[in-house]
């Protein structure tokens, strides 16, 4: 049977999407809540936040004005068992650094064990905060709010 060009094509980007799919982790759904008097600025300075914002829909804000939140999910396509998303803002001086990881590592018997961890640094007077807000256990994709004043 002869295929057409246009036709293997279609099935081949298909196919192509589709193993893209099956080899990503699971998304986080990510909240930038700015409780500053001022607008905060996003950012980004090392790969991994490079990284995090080219794997980001919709691409996050900036700015985010003051009192407003931002939500935006992340997937990264380097693993079904890895996924991360590390963010800046700025206020002026402060700096809010975030950065959420998954894992899904081998545990005894080859049991794998989902782990989800955040973190939040601070520099020039700033407060921030990470918190994990949900977890699915069957999906593996979380949700992460990160807030800074």
């Amino acid at each position: 049977m002869k295929m057409r060009k246009p036709t293997l094509a279609l099935l081949m980007a298909t196919a192509l999407s589709t193993a893209g799919v099956a080899y990503a982790g699971p998304k986080v759904t990510v909240t930038f809540k700015n409780q500053g008097t001022a607008a905060a600025t996003y950012s980004t300075v090392t790969s991994n936040e490079t990284s995090t914002y080219a794997n980001a829909t919709p691409k996050p804000a900036t700015p985010v004005p003051a009192g407003a939140n931002d939500v935006f999910t992340v997937q990264s396509l380097i693993s079904p068992d890895t996924n991360y998303a590390v963010v800046r803002y700025k206020i002026g001086s402060k700096t809010c650094i975030f950065s959420t990881t998954y894992v899904n590592t081998l545990g005894a018997g080859g049991v794998k064990i989902p782990s989800w961890n955040k973190s939040a640094t601070a520099s020039g007077g700033a407060t921030c905060t990470a918190n994990i807000t949900s977890t699915n256990i069957s999906t593996h994709e979380w949700a992460v709010e990160f807030t800074m004043k």
